[in-house]
């Protein structure tokens, strides 16, 4: 009935509303934003591709009207929104999905993320507006950034803005709420038969299914406010039809939630030829609504609907209809992994939209793991959703069972697990470096404790050495020790024993100093080999007074050979740190590596492996 200034006014039947397990009921109070409402009316309106959504009129002690709307088990209250004056929105048939409306006030701008066409099919209590039964309107429901929501109701000319918030029952003061109790006709209704075969079937959700298909004669129906319509037999597919989880199986996942299969989907993708085929699966909890258990390769990933608007591209801009490399969501960056028209193959349970065996969506998947980020766009709709990868033990716990397909490649945001190995690996690399830097002031730097030039005399048998002494020189104990000799050797050498002898014990540390030193050219032009200058260094002696024995053989052995001896203490050699250095460096190396394999083979089947995987692959932080 319409109330007028004449008095009542019948404008037809309309159809009775659908029942649900909806937590809201006209009479409900809440809050928001410190004001008390009270839900006065309800509105029921199906969606073009089937499926029916809710919209309260809410009430306000403060005079504010509002309108709190419920799908799919997420709520959105919003408020009428007058346009500045001089603004016209777009035109229904101008507006695209993904255009930000300009013309609509907003901080962070509103993105058009569905245009569609709404069918009044019932009502209760009272409504604020002249609701005639099928009538239809159309409108553009519009999104921002965190979580503002907006909808343009083309039905009025001009248009109407409504402008407000995706909340939760939390939000509006009705976190206790629970659904309330319904007649017993509303369970009887999800028992029925199969209109092709009579077979029995049931349905989880009758208030929200729109098709389901009947396990006994592979139909698929058509679900009319838990009505059903024989609508065409399933047709062969070549796709793999054995799902591993039954219809009605239910999983507890995090935060505790349990959620039951009600329908399950094969679909796949082509290139070059080839179809690759996986399975999704449709969850379901009263309050919370519907979520996505997808199995491919025998790999799970947990689905969750996201914000479009919270997507951004990389260089800065509000994710559009152009497809970039790289998106940024919630702090992180992700990378495309493909882009590719999505068919559905075979489904079966029951679905909340009109799902049609052979209809297909084009499909664009960014990963950044653990996570997988995916849009789903047709002319006019686009959705986003965060796949979070699971282990098949972690999906076997869910539900209870054991016995799942192991996986048999690398998932595409699967996890790589060896990070431990490359980054705490790293850790005793840096204490090495750490306790070099502090050993240097520790054991002081480099001294020279003695140099002198020693003349050998001529050899009097050139096989037979001459032997000199130098003069003695203090040594410091707990210090390496560095010897240094220098000849003035050109095309010739010089064979030097050197003897460090300690004058109080007469104990000795030999060393041998060959120098050689050759020049000459040649079709290459020129070149040398050698040098004249040699050192040996030997390990910490005990402190004393020391004298070097130098004995020498030479090549012009009729001719002196003045040698230039150089004694040296605590000389940096480095070779322990190299040595430990590189024992150390063997388990981060290892890691590294076992990570570039794995990333080779997450990224071999993408079809943007060239960039993706050559650009850097560290997803796993």
């Amino acid at each position: 009935m319409a109330r007028t200034d004449r008095g009542l006014e019948d404008l037809g039947k309309v159809a009775e509303v659908v029942q649900s397990e909806s937590p809201l009921r006209i009479g409900l109070k809440g809050t928001f934003n410190g004001n008390r409402f009270e839900l006065t009316g309800r509105a029921q309106l199906r969606h073009e591709m089937g499926g029916v959504w809710d919209e309260w009129y809410a009430t306000f002690s403060n005079g504010w009207v509002g309108w709190l709307a419920e799908a799919q088990g997420k709520f959105y209250l919003t408020f009428y929104q007058p346009l500045p004056e001089g603004r016209t929105l777009p035109s229904f048939d101008a507006l695209q999905v993904g255009q930000i409306v300009q013309e609509i006030p907003s901080e962070t701008g509103l993105i058009v993320s569905e245009k569609g066409i709404a069918t009044a099919v019932a009502a209760d209590g009272e409504i604020p507006y002249r609701l005639v039964p099928n009538e239809q309107s159309r409108y553009a429901d519009l999104v921002g950034k965190n979580n503002a929501f907006g909808t343009i109701d083309y039905g009025i000319d001009p248009p109407w803005v409504f402008l407000g918030n995706e909340v939760t029952l939390a939000d509006i003061g009705l976190a206790d709420a629970r659904p309330a109790e319904r007649k017993a006709r509303t369970v009887s209704a999800a028992a029925m038969g199969c209109p092709n075969c009579g077979g029995p079937l049931s349905l989880t959700a009758p208030d929200k299914a729109e098709r389901v298909t009947c396990p006994n004669c592979d139909s698929l129906l058509d679900v009319n406010q838990g009505n059903l319509t024989y609508l065409k037999a399933l047709t062969p597919t070549k796709a793999d039809i054995g799902f591993v989880l039954p219809i009605g199986a239910e999983g507890t996942f995090a935060d505790g939630v349990k959620f039951r299969i009600i329908g399950s989907v094969v679909r796949s993708v082509t290139f070059d030829g080839i179809t690759y085929y996986w399975h999704e699966y449709l969850l379901y909890n009263p309050r919370v609504g519907f979520r996505w258990l997808v199995h491919s390769d025998n790999h799970w990933n947990f689905v969750e609907p996201v914000n479009p608007a919270e997507v951004e591209a990389t260089f800065g801009s509000t994710m559009l209809t152009s497809v970039p490399t790289m998106v940024k969501y919630n702090g992180r960056t992700f990378k495309i992994f493909q882009d590719a028209p999505a068919r559905v193959e075979y489904v079966k349970g029951e679905f909340y939209w009109r799902v049609e065996q052979g209809e297909t969506v084009r499909a664009i998947d960014y990963v950044s793991a653990p996570v997988m980020l995916s849009q789903e766009s047709t002319a006019n709709e686009v959705n986003w959703s965060a796949g979070v990868y699971l282990t098949r033990e972690e999906v076997e716990k869910a539900f209870g069972v054991s016995g799942l397909p192991k996986p048999w490649a690398v998932g595409p945001n699967q996890p790589f697990t060896g990070r431990f190995y490359y980054t705490w690996g790293l850790i005793p690399l840096l204490l090495l470096f750490i306790v070099a830097i502090f050993m240097i002031p520790l054991s002081g730097l480099s001294s020279t404790v003695h140099s002198q030039q020693i003349t050998l005399p001529p050899m009097a048998n050139p096989t037979t050495p001459q032997i000199q002494f130098s003069d003695a020189f203090q040594i410091k104990g707990n210090r390496n020790v560095k010897i240094s000799a220098s000849a003035p050797v050109n095309n010739s050498f010089v064979e030097l024993d050197v003897d460090l002898i300690n004058e109080q014990s007469q104990e000795v540390e030999s060393i041998v100093i060959p120098i050689e030193y050759y020049t000459g050219t040649d079709s290459d032009g020129a070149w040398t080999e050698g040098s004249q200058s040699q050192d040996a260094t030997v390990s910490a002696l005990p402190a004393g007074k020391y004298t070097l024995r130098v004995a020498g053989t030479w090549q012009n052995s009729t001719q002196p050979m003045p040698v230039n001896v150089k004694v040296e203490q605590n000389v940096v050699r480095g070779v322990n740190f190299i040595c430990a250095l590189i024992v150390l460096a063997i388990v981060p190396i290892i890691g590294l590596f076992r990570k570039l394999i794995f990333e080779s083979a997450r990224w071999k089947d993408s079809e943007f492996a060239a960039t993706n995987f050559v650009s850097g692959t560290d997803d796993d932080e």
